[in-house]
């Protein structure tokens, strides 16, 4: 069995407990202390006994300073088990227990433990609760330190149920590893913050907790100071302590080795000020680092103003993801300068590319821009005969319609002069003989009947031809309409193809001045670079004579020269030449 310091357990200011092994099972158990008379569990039930005339008490889960934890079972639905806490009444002295049962049974929050049902007797309270498969975050560091990820994801969870804590008007007061429990639920991890046996009222003057994870309020008020500001920053600060814990492991805590109040206190400054050792989270370098460490500086500050609400800090734990962030700002820089050396090749070939296409681009677009005017032309000219044709068909039409007309004034004037030779023919029966009479009559109605009959012939064949006109004029009139609208969308047409190529060949100018812009730029940059290599100076030979480097062709001089002083350095010194 591991010895742990007393200052690691559940404590009031009054009594403290320690956590061992269980013999049977190997799980850990807080085990009682010493206790005064008054907070003893000898008259509280055990296994077997029955609580609340409903709950059996069939094992022990864990024992503590302030009561003991059973697996329980409905005694009308003996399949429906719950986990059953038991508090000596003494342990709520001076308190409206039934006030505060009622305000953590309200806490609804899904990582929360659940108060079920409660109840209290003259000599102990009682209150239920979900039984969980999993394991909890004590059991897990016992493997290894969380990495950020995993603390991100956890935490983050527990600061949203104390944050429904705190709205509720209660603080937690004994937040640590052991009183977070990892269930599992579907293959996924649920944190849930568990024994809600030390909570208080935001008000209440009760103080518990752990005193290796106790804000500097709780050790002041274990230290017997009376005037002590109490709030939930309280808990801002032992969660802060907890998520330090479980990242950096239990033997690099500040705090883990003290053996007194006093040495605990220091330990606090060394949180306050330095939360990180230099060797732990090696993944998180450079500004991540500081920013993490910066946040631990807040949720261990001594002075609990200067400390987040548990809402702020919920979202401040985003900064344990900051190195994850830095690793994906760095492969996108690398992306970047990869894209950044690509497109500058590609910007190289495409000068030449560019300035190629763009001329062939523009003698294309003069040769299509005369075809099309070539086009246009043809369309217009095909259009003005087609107006002539209409015209023409129209002439046609209004000559038939002018002969019609005259046809018709004919027999007008034929009926009146018939008419008035009738009335000289009857004038005359009236005066001479019947017969005389009778055969002009007959020899006049012969007349008037053979012109009659002429009229209706050139009638009929002026008729005729007027139809056969009309309906040669109303189909030319549609076709050369159709040809006309044909013609007219094939100029429409070639005129658009004109303006898209106009536009193509004013881009294709644009994108010529540009590729010009930047292939003189990149003559720049070579002659630059060209002038800086000449300016540099090359190591001095075992000879004694300085010039071109090794495979430069350069004729002996008669008389070797003086060796030339060597070049400054940036430095200014002899001793930084990159060849020495």
């Amino acid at each position: 069995m591991k010895s742990k310091s007393k200052l690691r357990t559940t404590t009031t200011v009054q009594a403290y407990s320690v956590t061992v092994d269980r013999p049977d099972n190997g799980e850990r158990i807080d085990e009682t202390t010493p206790a005064p008379a008054s907070t003893s569990n000898a008259a509280l039930p055990g296994v077997g006994d029955v609580v609340g005339n409903v709950y059996r008490l069939t094992r022990l889960l864990g024992a503590g300073m302030f009561g003991k934890v059973y697996v329980a079972q409905r005694e009308d639905v003996p399949e429906h088990q719950v986990a059953l806490k038991i508090l000596p009444k003494s342990h709520y002295a001076g308190r409206n227990v039934e006030r505060e049962l009622v305000m953590l049974a309200t806490v609804g929050h899904p990582h929360v433990v659940q108060l079920k049902d409660h109840g209290m007797t003259n000599d102990y309270v009682w209150l239920t609760m979900p039984v969980y498969e999993g394991e909890t975050l004590d059991a897990r560091l016992a493997r290894k330190p969380l990495d950020l990820r995993e603390a991100y994801e956890i935490f983050t969870a527990v600061a949203r149920g104390l944050e429904a804590l705190h709205a509720a008007g209660l603080r937690h007061q004994d937040i640590k590893p052991e009183n977070i429990f990892l269930a599992v639920f579907g293959g996924q991890v649920h944190p849930i913050l568990l024994d809600l046996g030390a909570a208080a009222e935001r008000e209440a003057h009760f103080v518990a907790g752990t005193a290796l994870y106790a804000s500097p309020e709780q050790l002041s008020m274990l230290r017997g100071e009376i005037d002590v500001p109490l709030s939930e920053k309280m808990d801002t600060y032992c969660l802060g302590a907890t998520i330090l814990v479980s990242l950096i492991g239990e033997a690099r805590f500040p705090g883990t080795e003290a053996n007194s109040l006093e040495e605990l206190m220091k330990a606090l400054d060394v949180r306050a000020t330095r939360p990180l050792p230099e060797d732990m989270l090696p993944d998180a370098e450079g500004e991540p680092r500081e920013l993490i460490e910066d946040a631990f500086r807040r949720w261990l500050a001594k002075d609990p103003a200067k400390r987040p609400t548990m809402k702020a800090l919920a979202a401040q734990l985003d900064v344990l993801l900051e190195p994850e962030r830095e690793v994906d700002r760095a492969e996108a820089r690398a992306r970047d300068k990869q894209r950044a050396s690509l497109q500058r090749f590609r910007v190289a070939v495409a000068v030449l590319m560019l300035g190629a296409g763009a001329t062939a681009l523009w003698f294309f677009t003069k040769r299509e821009k005369l075809r099309l005017m070539n086009e246009v032309e043809n369309a217009r000219a095909l259009g003005q005969e087609t107006l002539g044709n209409l015209d023409t068909c129209i002439a046609s039409y209004v000559k038939a319609q002018s002969d019609t007309d005259k046809c018709k004034q004919g027999r007008k004037t034929d009926k009146k002069d018939y008419e008035e030779r009738l009335e000289v023919q009857n004038k005359v029966c009236k005066s001479g003989e019947q017969k005389e009479c009778v055969s002009e009559m007959n020899k006049l109605r012969d007349q008037h009947r053979d012109a009659l009959k002429t009229c209706r012939d050139d009638t009929d064949e002026v008729k005729n031809l007027y139809d056969k006109l009309s309906e040669t004029c109303s189909q030319d009139k549609q076709r050369l309409t159709t040809e006309r609208d044909d013609q007219k969308a094939l100029v429409e047409q070639k005129q658009n193809e004109l303006k898209t190529l106009a536009d193509e060949r004013d881009r294709a100018h644009a994108d010529a001045t540009s590729c010009n812009t930047d292939r003189e730029d990149l003559r720049k940059q070579l002659d630059a670079a060209k002038r800086a290599a000449a300016q540099v100076s090359y190591p001095t030979p075992a000879g004694g004579s300085t010039g071109a480097p090794s495979g430069t062709a350069a004729p002996p001089p008669s008389d070797p020269p003086p060796a030339p002083e060597p070049s400054p350095s940036p430095a200014g010194g002899a001793d930084d030449d990159p060849y020495n």
